[in-house]
């Protein structure tokens, strides 16, 4: 009986959590199917400490799994050159802005792109998967009021560099 009320809560973890793990993942690796897998390899993990722990996994808990899987594959990944990928035959697209909200996204997303890791992936838990700074501070293992000052001197930076 302990195993299906361990699987039910499962499921629910992974209903109200899965797409927010696989979007936060897609926006630090750019890559649809490196997040799946990284989705799996985060459920397998909260699925295995669940099994071993009897506490109830909450969100903090599942984004600082997604964080240190996604710190992993940085620190796994090789980088190629954009010389090595022209060599390769890599051309880049030329991109036409079909509409003016596109060509802002597009815009923003570079100033974003702009800022340090640490600036980005505090503006990413913050306002892209709507964490609360209290839920910031658990992944991130800080203080609540040190995530506020962050995120407002990262807006601050983004400000600067929109000007």
């Amino acid at each position: 009986m302990e195993k299906e009320k361990l699987r039910k809560e499962f499921g629910d973890l992974y209903e109200a959590y899965a797409d927010a793990l696989f979007r936060y993942c897609f926006f630090k690796t750019g890559d649809r199917e490196l997040a799946k897998d990284m989705l799996q390899d985060i459920c397998l993990k909260a699925w295995v400490y669940m099994q071993d722990h009897t506490i109830v996994l909450g969100r903090p808990f599942l984004y600082r799994l997604a964080r240190n899987t996604v710190i992993d594959w940085y620190r796994k990944k090789k980088t190629s050159s954009l010389d090595n990928l022209l060599e390769q035959g890599f051309e880049p697209e030329d991109k036409k802005a079909d509409t003016s909200a596109f060509a802002e996204k597009e815009q923003l997303m570079k100033m974003i792109g702009k800022l340090e890791n640490e600036d980005q992936e505090i503006l990413l838990l913050r306002f892209v998967e709507d964490l609360s700074p209290k839920e910031i501070a658990e992944v991130l293992n800080e203080r609540e009021n040190t995530i506020s000052v962050r995120v407002h001197r990262a807006l601050g930076r983004l400000r600067e560099i929109s000007k």
